[in-house]
């Protein structure tokens, strides 16, 4: 696959889109996932690559002699139709010698997609439209071993039931493994003498980028390259066009500054990023984003422009919690100075941001 499709893969949607995609043309490969990582390595558990039988792969689960095993056992997999379980330690001189510095040992699983199952094409569709409609769910495999080797079943977890399975038999999961609390993180549950890898899947971090200049423009498309959905508003249309945003899942050319916020699904999953003209269009997105609880509010500007507009929205009734939500200056301090340097600045903050989050920090 292009080095487009591996980009946009940092995506989860986009990822499982483009497994979809390979089934629906009738092509093999294999899913590679991380279950588990002991000690350091390039990726965490959860980390997924999808190599295709007729070459090329999309995501990837480290790089280096891992990957290139992965892919090995991948082939191998589509070859048998058998789902593989690989346990791969690295130590520091094979680490140092491959040009990597992490040492550890991960707990892989290969598992063959092959387009003539219709039970796999039916499991990853239903994957694709809950993460389209925006809802939270959990993958979970089911490992067991018999005579032939390892045995895999995946299931869509969503609500508190099983929404859709690779089983043909749709044995479900054991009710009282729903009923539990279910990992935020990849996570390895063992149960029964069955291991179930619950995988949380959860819709792309949106993020709102008000203002469509310089600024705007280097971060909705470091933001696109990073997974995040990306959506630009301006009160110039001239300033979202799809010529200048060609990355943007969302360019809205909105009729004031003084209710831009009015019609946008803004959730705990959305950050505002506010990059407007001048002062008074950033005191405008700042005031209509207190009223709202979004995962990050960061605004570009001085410390003394810091203390202007959070005075003024004291004056108005705003507490020092409100404001304390805010980041201000936004983006991390590297001494950033063009704007796309900003932009590099205010990107790296949204991925510590997320990571944290997600508890991947």
């Amino acid at each position: 696959m292009s080095q487009d499709r591996k980009n946009a893969a940092t995506d989860v949607a986009a990822f499982y889109n483009r497994i979809l995609e390979l089934l629906d043309d009738g092509r093999r490969g294999a899913l590679c996932t991380i279950l588990r990582l002991e000690g350091s390595g390039p990726r965490r558990a959860g980390a997924k690559m999808l190599v295709c039988e007729a070459g090329g792969s999309c995501g990837t689960v480290g790089g280096g002699v891992l990957e290139m095993k992965a892919i090995m056992w991948a082939r191998e997999s589509v070859q048998s139709g058998r789902a593989l379980y690989r346990t791969f330690a690295l130590d520091l001189q094979q680490a140092s010698e491959d040009g990597m510095t992490c040492g550890g040992e991960v707990e892989l699983l290969v598992e063959p997609l092959d387009a003539t199952t219709s039970e796999v094409r039916a499991f990853v569709a239903s994957v694709v439209d809950l993460l389209r409609r925006g809802e939270r769910g959990w993958l979970v495999t089911a490992l067991s071993e018999d005579n032939s080797g390892i045995a895999s079943e995946r299931f869509l977890v969503s609500g508190g039931r099983v929404l859709a399975s690779t089983s043909p038999s749709h044995r479900g999961l054991p009710k009282d493994l729903l009923r539990t609390t279910l990992p935020t993180t990849p996570t390895v549950v063992e149960h029964e003498s069955v291991r179930y890898f619950f995988d949380p899947l959860a819709p792309p971090t949106t993020v709102y980028v008000f203002g469509g200049g310089h600024i705007g423009m280097h971060l909705v498309a470091l933001c696109h390259l990073l997974g995040f959905r990306t959506v630009v508003a301006d009160d110039r249309a001239d300033f979202v066009s799809e010529d200048r945003f060609p990355d943007a899942d969302q360019r809205l050319a909105v009729p004031s500054v003084e209710n831009a916020l009015e019609s946008i699904p803004v959730g705990e999953e959305s950050y505002i990023v506010i990059v407007t003209r001048g002062h008074g269009g950033d005191q405008a997105i700042l005031r209509q984003a207190l009223r709202r609880r979004p995962g990050y509010i960061g605004m570009i500007g001085s410390s003394r422009k810091r203390a202007l507009i959070f005075d003024q929205l004291l004056a108005e009734g705003f507490t020092q919690d409100d404001l304390g939500r805010v980041t201000c200056p936004i983006g991390l301090p590297i001494g950033a100075e063009t704007p796309e340097e900003i932009a590099v600045s205010i990107a790296a903050q949204l991925v510590a941001v997320r990571a944290a989050q997600r508890g991947e920090g």
